[in-house]
């Protein structure tokens, strides 16, 4: 059974013009896999072939066949060298090929890859099939239904739709709760969880919206779908973090004046905070400026901090509030003195 990052290889080589044709009197130079050279008693040329090569074609071919459908094949001429390739590596009796004919082969098969693989670009060989249905995943059908059958991309969107019902079921469930029993320790715990619940959401809605464009676009790259998950965790834990840690000193009037709740607000603000890791970063550095003196402030400044850390914190927040020309510096700043 091929695993989930890998196309399933029985589906290569359906399409009748990817099938090399066989015969007992002409057999397929391909099928023979050996690593040294062999020589032929009778004319002496170098039989030496690999499977490998069929992959290798047959990739090349698919990379072609995409760069066609887009209007990226330029010179159109590629596509002759494409099947003639193909002629020389299936078609041609094995008793022909001398050990020139082969290495020429070869280095045309590199040499078209490349340059298909540049025209393609960003595009490559393992997005196209992470993104095509002719390289499914087999599973049976009880597990079809919750990771899918389709091709690597198709299944991680199934996956992430299970996360979002899961996602909006707890919500609903907090919210039944919350109807349903008045302001308890399983109350005070819903409350808690709450942000953290929009965070995920935030960054769920976030990788549907980039998983998409990688999707349409056919650059989705299986081998990054694994950090989408820790995106997901992330976004969790940034929802919760800011709203727990840092509403306090967040400035929520905006929201607040639409006609939000300030509950509302925070839970706006915790999916925001899941949905762009921006957006978090970009409150802490506000509230680290905010609190923190100046660079170079000089000894004056620094001797002038005294007593008691309680004291000398709130000396510098108040110098720091004198210094602040941002408002929104400003309220962050009263309401640590506020706290303080």
């Amino acid at each position: 059974m091929p695993s989930e990052n890998q196309p399933n290889p029985k589906k290569v080589g359906k399409d009748d013009m990817s099938v090399p044709l066989m015969s007992a009197s002409n057999p397929n130079p391909l099928e023979h896999d050996t690593d040294t050279a062999k020589w032929s008693g009778s004319d002496g040329y170098q039989e030496r072939y690999s499977a490998s090569y069929r992959e290798r074609y047959l990739g090349l071919e698919e990379l072609l066949e995409f760069a066609a459908e887009r209007g990226k094949l330029d010179p159109p001429e590629l596509a002759i060298e494409v099947k003639q390739l193909k002629k020389v590596l299936f078609y041609t009796d094995p008793d022909t090929l001398n050990l020139d004919v082969l290495c020429k082969a070869e280095a045309d098969l590199e040499r078209l890859y490349a340059t298909l693989s540049d025209l393609v670009a960003p595009v490559t060989l393992l997005t196209l099939r992470t993104t095509s249905q002719n390289y499914q995943v087999d599973r049976p059908w009880w597990k079809a239904f919750f990771l899918g059958s389709g091709s690597i991309g198709r299944n991680f969107f199934r996956k992430l739709a299970w996360i979002a019902v899961l996602l909006v079921s707890l919500i609903f469930f907090r919210e039944y709760v919350k109807l349903a029993t008045e302001l308890d320790l399983g109350e005070k715990f819903l409350q808690f969880v709450d942000p953290f619940l929009y965070g995920a959401l935030g960054a769920l809605v976030y990788l549907y919206k980039g998983l998409t464009e990688h999707y349409i676009n056919r650059t989705l790259n299986p081998k990054k779908l694994s950090t989408n998950w820790l995106r997901i965790f992330m976004g969790s834990l940034s929802g919760g973090i800011i709203v727990h840690l840092f509403a306090e000193f967040i400035d929520i009037s905006d929201i607040s004046s639409t006609g939000a709740s300030n509950d509302a607000a925070l839970m706006a603000l915790g999916f925001l905070a899941g949905y762009s890791v921006e957006f978090f970063y970009q409150v802490l550095d506000k509230l680290i400026r905010a609190i923190t003196p100046k660079a170079g402030g000089g000894a004056s400044e620094q001797g002038a901090v005294s007593g008691t850390p309680k004291q000398a914190q709130i000396e510098m927040l108040t110098n720091r509030l004198k210094e602040m020309e941002n408002e929104e510096d400003k309220v962050a700043i009263r309401k640590l003195l506020d706290k303080i």
